[in-house]
């Protein structure tokens, strides 16, 4: 006689628990700190970075609200409801808060997670630790603004005139940087003349000059005046090829002849020791 072969099925519960145990083999194999949320926004699971993290226990943790561990709990629950509403966010900016008291710049990728049926019963969150990018890409900036001042001085050389010496091409970005360190300067000098030099600038387009007449412009509406020196022959030639009006700019080929023009500006004259007799 055969035996007769029955389908089984699993139970609700037993299904339930499989979910639970693949939920939790997903959590502790993320090396970064990962937690599950539900739809109240209450930690459900955590794993042992997360722990470490925050220095409490996965006891501790589950059942707290996930936007406590931030600095900005109202950003982090933004990030939250966006999950919800669009499936999935990529490299959220947020700040962990640490148990230590320090820190960390995350960037978190979060996804919802469905039942068998389909309904969203809440989101797994991962967090990557940036806190090291973020501080070299502060020192990059701060190396790159201490070039800049570098290879842009803007230094008094007489009483009431300062010299701007101009090496290397303008961007907008370095243009913008010249300009305020520039007026911060004359400002500071009190000074009614600036030589702003362009003997070490390589080139000059369209865009180069019209910085340059940005500048010049915002100098004078401080009350001072701009000396252009540096112009070369070619130089000079580009700048008739592009149709750029200096008419109104004061020029001079070097700074030393430039510096003069400051002088009679100033009504001011260099005589030698021995003529002053």
């Amino acid at each position: 006689m055969k035996k007769q072969m029955t389908a089984t099925s699993k139970s609700p519960a037993t299904a339930q628990g499989s979910q639970d145990a693949y939920n939790r083999s997903l959590i502790e194999a993320s090396l970064d700190p990962l937690v599950t949320i539900g739809p109240d926004g209450k930690i459900t699971d955590v794993n042992g970075a997360t722990e470490a993290v925050t220095g409490c226990t996965r006891q501790e943790l589950i059942g707290t609200d996930f936007s406590d561990y931030f600095t900005k709990p109202e950003k982090a629950r933004a990030g939250y409801q966006q999950v919800f509403r669009e499936g999935s966010v990529r490299d959220y900016p947020l700040e962990l808060r640490r148990h230590d008291g320090h820190v960390t710049s995350v960037l978190y990728n979060a996804s919802v997670y469905r039942d068998e049926a389909g309904k969203v019963i809440g989101i797994f969150a991962a967090a990557r630790d940036i806190t090291a990018r973020k501080q070299a890409e502060e020192q990059i900036k701060k190396q790159s603004k201490e070039i800049m001042e570098l290879s842009t001085p803007v230094m008094q050389v007489w009483q009431g005139v300062v010299v701007a010496p101009l090496i290397g091409s303008l961007d907008s970005q370095r243009t913008q940087q010249f300009m305020e360190r520039l007026l911060d300067r004359i400002v500071e000098t009190n000074s009614p003349v600036a030589l702003v030099d362009i003997m070490g600038v390589p080139t000059v387009d369209t865009q180069t000059a019209q910085h340059l007449i940005e500048t010049i412009s915002a100098v004078r509406l401080l009350g001072a005046q701009v000396v252009l020196t540096g112009v070369r022959p070619a130089i000079a030639q580009t700048l008739v090829h592009l149709g750029i009006d200096l008419s109104g700019i004061m020029t001079r080929s070097s700074l030393s002849a430039g510096l003069q023009v400051a002088l009679d500006i100033l009504n001011l004259k260099v005589v030698s020791k021995n003529d002053s007799h």
